[in-house]
């Protein structure tokens, strides 16, 4: 069955051979689960290879097809950034998230559906495998902190997959979600199956897991760089744990909670935001920055990274990169609306071009090198040539700052301290305290991005829209844009975003056609899962209707 395939046997020699239970198949296979603890306690470094294994998915290339769109976490990101209004690519064969930005093949054949799938159930199966070797009850530092990136990351992969196969959680608590695979069940699904899980049950699980992370990361005291000297920011601090929860509370619209552990995510984490000084120029390489919380690791000899490759993020989201962006004039640009909302006193307006096609944030160089690109009258997309459109990124910096550079070894950021200010403040405003709300909202923005700021709203709802605005241009191009979108239901209107004319939609978040933001179960999976049927699966839509710019 493809569904048992995926999650317990292919991947598991292949992709995930590192992260085999205790990272040894002749140790599981011929020692009792007490003789298993036995081994691990007395050497717990045993599976750090393991805890490696969680976090190495997030980047790999080709792991279900040859296609240049296939590297991972990163490139979920940017197909589901492309999805809403703010991060725009041309209409072009060298834009390989057009299919994204489009909605085309919004079917259980098409590639949304495989990818998301496959690579979320792959890192799930690695998390279960970590999960299962590390009983619950260990009293071994380590291995407290070990079990916590297990459940962490098995908490943030279900948040993913929920957000993207249903509706908003609070409208949607009884609907059909994904199905719930855990190191508990996993050999009952590999007989029997496993059907939908409600997204009530989905959220349950998540939950627990993080729950359980939290609890065993503050009983170990055990910090990443005590384990991994190089980026420890890979791995999951207790810090990063309270900002997922933070993250996931917020899903749930459980106001408070998201506040409260926004708050003790800062406070714990010893880092803090970018200044204006920090952001007044490109950059966001680097996991080591201050105010990463939790990132991917790129290494420059990794499969995809060594070699000039152009199978990665930077190439097709950096306007400084060698790759689709300066070869196949792939740029990445921002909304129209979104800039011209942007004050000019604010440093973040220079994260884009402008209408001329530059930047005050750019150095002599760098505005010399977008220059080059300037060959005619702005297209917004409706070209196949490398002309560069105005509003295109300058806010992702090249590997070392390398002009044109060939080795795109730039990290890629999952959370930064910034995000933690902006969910303490919707989740203040919408908990009723929107005086505390509106302290948070101008101190960060007043202190970190535009010192003339001043939130305005009275109101829960205005200052929840507030927050909105300033994580649409804060998190621009950091892969959440989609998620607030679902958890918001709000509407995909691309009129006057300057989109290609063919992606031009008006998409009704609780219409009909609202259902074409929902990913579909691949056909594999229907047809090897004998628990689940075509008419368990989302519906199957058509490309949207392009409306009137």
């Amino acid at each position: 069955m493809k569904f048992t395939k995926i999650l317990l046997g292919a991947l598991a020699t292949t992709a995930l051979a590192s992260c085999a239970d205790l990272d040894t198949e002749i140790l599981d296979g011929y020692v009792s689960t007490e003789q298993k603890q036995e081994v691990l306690d007395l050497n717990p470094d045993m599976a750090s290879a393991s805890v490696m294994g969680v976090f190495s998915q997030f980047f790999n290339i080709f792991t279900i097809s040859s296609q240049h769109l296939d590297f991972e976490y990163p490139a979920v990101m940017l197909g589901m950034d492309s999805m809403g209004t703010d991060l725009i690519g041309k209409n072009s064969g060298y834009n390989w998230f057009a299919s994204y930005e489009g909605y085309q093949g919004n079917s259980p054949d098409g590639w949304r559906a495989a990818q998301l799938w496959l690579y979320q159930y792959a890192k799930i199966k690695t998390a279960n495998s970590l999960v299962a070797s590390i009983p619950a009850d260990t009293d071994e530092a380590k291995l407290k902190f070990f079990r916590a990136q297990g459940l962490a990351a098995r908490a943030f992969e279900y948040w993913t997959l929920a957000q993207c196969y249903q509706f908003n959680y609070v409208d949607h608590l009884n609907s059909p979600c994904v199905p719930l695979i855990t190191d508990e069940n996993e050999l009952e699904v590999a007989e029997k199956g496993a059907g939908r899980a409600t997204v009530a049950a989905v959220y349950e699980q998540i939950m627990k897991d993080i729950n359980e992370a939290i609890e065993l990361l503050a009983a170990s005291e055990v910090k990443p760089e005590s384990i991994i000297g190089e980026k420890p920011k890979r791995m999951i601090s207790l810090a990063t744990a309270y900002g997922l929860r933070a993250r996931f509370n917020l899903t749930m619209e459980k106001w408070a909670d998201a506040a409260s552990d926004a708050t003790q995510a800062i406070t714990i984490f010893s880092g803090k935001p970018y200044s204006i000084k920090d952001v007044s120029k490109p950059g966001f390489t680097s996991i080591n920055d201050e105010p990463w919380m939790w990132g991917i690791a790129i290494n420059e000899t990794d499969y995809g990274i060594a070699g000039g490759s152009i199978v990665n993020w930077p190439s097709m989201a950096c306007s400084f990169s060698h790759g689709y962006t300066d070869q196949g004039g792939a740029w990445r640009w921002c909304s129209k609306i979104l800039y011209e909302w942007i004050p000019s006193t604010d440093v973040r307006k220079g994260w884009f071009l402008d209408a001329n096609r530059k930047s005050v944030n750019l150095s002599e160089e760098q505005q010399e090198y977008i220059d080059g690109f300037v060959l005619g009258a702005p297209t917004y997309g409706d070209d196949q040539s490398k002309n560069i459109m105005p509003y295109t990124n300058v806010k992702f910096n090249s590997y070392q700052g390398v002009l044109g550079q060939s080795l795109n070894a730039s990290d890629i950021p999952m959370m930064r301290v910034e995000e933690m200010y902006l969910i303490k403040a919707e989740g203040e405003a919408m908990s009723g305290n929107t005086s505390g709300a509106k302290e948070t909202l101008n101190g960060f923005v007043r202190t970190y991005r535009d010192p003339a700021y001043s939130c305005l709203s009275t109101t829960a709802a205005d200052i929840q829209n507030d927050v909105w605005m300033q994580r649409r241009v804060e998190l621009w191009g950091e892969g959440l844009s989609f998620f607030d979108i679902m958890r918001l239901k709000k509407n995909i209107d691309r009129r006057g975003h300057k989109f290609p004319r063919a992606f031009v939609f008006n998409i009704e978040y609780n219409s009909e056609g609202g259902n074409v933001l929902l990913f579909c179960i691949p056909y594999d999976e229907i047809a090897a899962n004998p628990a689940l049927t075509k008419d368990d699966n989302n519906k199957t839509m058509p490309t949207p209707t392009v409306v009137s710019d």
